[in-house]
């Protein structure tokens, strides 16, 4: 049994057919490599997008919540307009304080969206 492996091995054609198996095999690592290499700069492309995106938005809601602040700090605002008012906390303490006690009119709202999607849903149907 070990005698065909043995005089396969030991044969003239290993050699060379070994060498060129090596060279074949170096070939698709080059290749893999590469390719991994490709890879990794599109995805580190895609990450620096994601966090410039990112920071755009940080900075456009910090942007609200100074100008809702603003918005606070003025006296008396017009009759007839509804008004965001946040208070001088910490984020944390701010979302548990809205989650607490949800917004005033939220319930209005949901009810005129779902009346909203009730009659487009019967214009649809028709």
């Amino acid at each position: 049994m070990l005698a065909p492996l043995s005089k396969a091995l030991t044969s003239r054609a290993a050699g060379p057919a070994a060498s060129a198996l090596a060279l074949v095999l170096a070939g698709v690592l080059a290749a893999s490599w590469t390719l991994a290499a490709r890879r990794e700069s599109e995805l580190k492309a895609q990450v620096g997008a994601l966090a410039a995106r990112s920071e755009q938005a940080n900075l456009y809601w910090r942007a609200q919540l100074s100008t809702c602040r603003a918005e606070a700090a003025t006296p008396a605002p017009p009759q007839g307009r509804i008004t965001r008012v946040a208070a001088a906390e910490s984020g944390d303490a701010e979302a548990a304080r809205l989650a607490s006690h949800g917004p005033a009119g939220f319930d209005v709202c949901a009810r005129m969206e779902a009346a909203d999607q009730a009659v487009l849903a019967s214009l649809h149907a028709k």
